[in-house]
């Protein structure tokens, strides 16, 4: 039973005002307790919520699936511009979809996330973020040369000088780890991907590796007191340096994402990368 909805929208996007007030009525004709980001922090709509309507682009559902630590929900996402890789509903396409959910009849697939955990005893820091694309930890313009360091299990993978690297989801496979030469991996897999950003190396090729393994990544920068940047999905980030730890793992929690009726994985990766049939 849906009894409370978190309505969760990126009030610049356009048109989010008459999708909040067309949800809004339909919600309440439903009876259902509707909890807005307008008014509630995300943190309590994911604490109470029995389903997430998240209305923007694929940046605020990365917002809500990095909090999603201590419940799993089911989250219908819908894309205000353009179609998104994971926001893959469209707008004009919310209330039949919605009507299939509450009479449930619909799919979920389960995506998998990253925890990463960094730490240094030097500045006492302990910092646990989540991301459902990925994580990445490059130069920024922090530092004129870098070290990364990569261990898989217990065995030390690679060590190469380069921009940085990238942990990525099967999810996250068709963003910045694409654009930096990784592989399209299909978000139904249990695997993570490392990949290199300007290695200074060219046999040094993307990996993908089963999702049980931990990653362990260091940095040595050029100087001591430069720092590199790492960030969780390109939105939560910290600065990392000789004396930081950072360890990556499969989240125990995944995201329930709600599938389009209209559209399979595979025509989405059609539209969004023009593939010919």
């Amino acid at each position: 039973m849906i009894q409370t909805v978190g309505l969760v929208v990126n009030k610049d996007k356009a048109g989010s005002s008459e999708l909040l007030a067309t949800l809004a009525e339909w919600l309440t004709k439903r009876e259902c307790r509707i909890l807005s980001s307008q008014s509630e922090a995300v943190d309590r709509i994911l604490k109470e919520a029995d389903l997430i309507i998240c209305a923007g682009g694929d940046g605020t559902l990365l917002h809500v699936a990095n909090r999603m630590i201590e419940r799993e929900i089911p989250l219908l996402g819908v894309n205000l511009g353009s179609l998104g890789f994971i926001t893959e509903v469209k707008k004009d396409e919310v209330i039949e979809e919605l009507k299939s959910v509450f009479a449930g009849h619909f799919d979920i697939e389960e995506r998998s996330m990253l925890v990463c955990n960094v730490r240094d005893e030097k500045s006492k820091l302990n910092r646990r973020f989540q991301a459902l694309n990925d994580i990445v930890i490059n130069r920024e313009g922090l530092t004129r040369y870098m070290r990364v360091e990569i261990r898989i299990g217990s065995e030390l993978f690679t060590s190469f000088s380069g921009d940085g690297v990238i942990i990525a989801t099967p999810t996250g496979s068709t963003a910045y780890s694409l654009s930096a030469g990784g592989p399209i991996v299909h978000p139904s897999l249990d695997v993570m991907i490392v990949t290199a950003i300007c290695p200074h190396v060219s046999s040094l090729r993307p990996i993908v590796v089963p999702g049980s393994e931990k990653i362990v990544a260091k940095v040595v920068c050029d100087d001591p007191r430069e720092r590199a940047l790492l960030a969780a999905d390109g939105q939560d980030t910290i600065e990392v340096g000789d004396d930081s730890v950072i360890e990556m793992t499969q989240s125990s929690t995944k995201l329930k994402l709600i599938k389009s009726s209209k559209r399979s994985y595979f025509e989405t990766l059609r539209e969004k990368f023009k593939i010919p049939l």
